[in-house]
Order: C-alpha cells, then structure tokens, then sequence
C-alpha cells in the first residue's frame, strides 16, 4: 500500500513538472491608443478604456477639429453606446445614437439613432443593420432605413435589402462590395495579423480613419488572417477604373504592430484631381491585463 501511494506522489511530481516545462505564451495587452498623422500633420487621436471584464468601456476620439466622447454600456445581449460630439467648443446633449444586438460576443444588428426634430426631438432608429455571418465570417449586411415625415411622429420607411457583401479567401476579406457600383479589393502579405491588432475591412472606400483599427471590430466575428498589404477602390462595372489605390506598411516590437504607414493614390476620374497622402499611425498597448 505504502508503496503504491509512493509511485502516485511520484506520478504527480513528474507531471507537475511537465506542466512547468511547456511553453507559456502571454496574453497580448489591449490597444489603448492610435495617433495618425496624414502628410505630416495631426489626423485623429483615440484613446480607448476598458472595463474589469476587458470589454470597451470609453473611446475618446479628436479628429480634425471634432471630439467624440463615446460610452459602451453592455446590458445581456445589447451593447448601448451613449456620446457626445463637441465641434467649434460646443458640447451636445449625449444620448444613446447607436445600439448593437449581440450573440456571444458577436454583432448581429446595428441600430443607429437620431433625433426627430419634428417630434420634440424623440430618439428614433434611422438606420437599422442587420448582419449576417457564415460560421463566424461576415458575409452580408441588410438595412432597413427610416426618416421622419413633417409635421408628426410618422415615419417613412424603406426596407433597403443586402447593401454589402464580403467574400473571404484563406481567411481574408479578399473583396468587399457596396451593392449595386463599387468595390474595395484587398491584397495580402503572408504576415500574419496579431490578435490584439484590430484592423478590420469596414464598409468605407477611404480605409484611413479610425474605424478600421477600432477595438470594436473584433465584434464583428473573424478578423483577417494576414495583414493586407494593398487595396483597390473602383466601379464593380468597370474593374478597369481604379479610383484610389493604397499600400500598407507594418512597424513590428516583438508580436505588437506599434505602427503602420497607408500611402493613399487617388486617380483621376469623374473630373477630380490626383492626389497622393501618406497616413502614419502610432499603436499603444498599455491595458492592464488582470
């Protein structure tokens, strides 16, 4: 008996051992602050703030003269966002614009708020988004869309239909199109994308701002795979009319993106000048992981 007791002490100590010698791979910190510049001079600067589940508690935006103050209130499976937008000094009233339903930690609907001037300026949902995803990679988005009538509460309503597509290959978004005329293509480098970098194909055809490294997008199911390395802005129609091109550059310390450079070509077409930009973005990671 002693002997058998004896052999499972010694079992124990051997994996205890093993469990010390495998690899520890730490939890890669929260992004906490984005700075761009664009040809040199100040662009936008966020700082983000997290709760004690690490879940966006408060993103603080400066952008060209403008201030946006947003805070993320999550409530079962609804995530509120309630701000303020201060432009020119003037502060306005903060209340609830945008409204997400989720599923996990994933974004099925987006409901985007405004204020009805002809109703004593009651909060009403003027764009509502529905998404809709294959496995955890999103394909497709649907809107409904609503305006105020004059003089009442009544509300016109237009049930838009699929307004965008996604199509993946190898993990990345390789296409994305604004139903019915114009498409962003992505390209690719075999880099892979850290998990904490956020950079996500967002429904804009100028991917310079903010919103396509927000920590919010890693809501919106799977990331990429890689780091893209160029896009194409053109006419679904006529892949031939290119109407802005960009390259992508990375900065690496370690595992973390501390920077990116976007050089911005936009051709000339319907009229308008070329015009070339350079975009240079500071990455901070400075959350305190629990």
């Amino acid at each position: 008996m002693k002997k058998f007791i004896y052999l499972l002490g010694a079992i124990a100590a051997l994996t205890a051992c093993g469990d010390d010698d495998e690899p520890y791979t730490p939890e890669l910190n929260k992004l906490t602050n984005v700075t761009c510049t664009k040809n040199g001079v100040a662009f936008f600067q966020a700082d983000i703030t997290y709760d004690e589940q690490q879940r966006i508690n408060r993103i603080v935006l400066n952008q060209e003269g403008t201030q946006s103050v947003d805070n993320y209130i999550f409530v079962d499976n609804t995530l509120s966002v309630s701000g303020t937008r201060t432009a020119s000094g003037d502060a306005g009233t903060p209340f609830v614009h945008t409204r997400y339903t989720l599923s996990g930690n994933t974004i099925t609907r987006k409901e985007e708020m405004a204020e009805n001037p002809y109703a004593n300026h009651a909060v009403y949902t003027q764009t509502a988004s529905s998404f809709q995803y294959n496995g955890n990679a999103l394909r497709s988005v649907s809107q409904v869309i609503r305006s105020p009538l004059e003089g009442g509460s009544d509300y016109q309503t237009w049930d838009v239909g699929e307004v965008a597509r996604y199509v993946w290959e190898d993990g990345n978004v390789v296409y994305y199109d604004y139903l019915p005329e114009r498409e962003m293509a992505y390209e690719y480098d075999t880099q892979l994308c850290p998990a904490n970098f956020p950079f996500r194909v967002v429904d804009t055809f100028r991917p310079v701002d903010f919103a396509v490294v927000s920590p919010l997008n890693q809501m919106y199911g799977a990331m990429n795979r890689n780091l893209p390395s160029r896009a194409y802005w053109y006419a679904i129609a006529s892949a031939s009319t290119v109407q802005a091109t960009y390259a992508f550059h990375y900065t690496f310390t370690g595992d973390y993106i501390t920077g990116m450079t976007i050089e911005e070509q936009l051709h000339p077409t319907d009229g308008t000048a070329a015009e070339t930009n350079t975009y240079v973005y500071t990455f901070i990671y400075n959350f305190t992981v629990q």
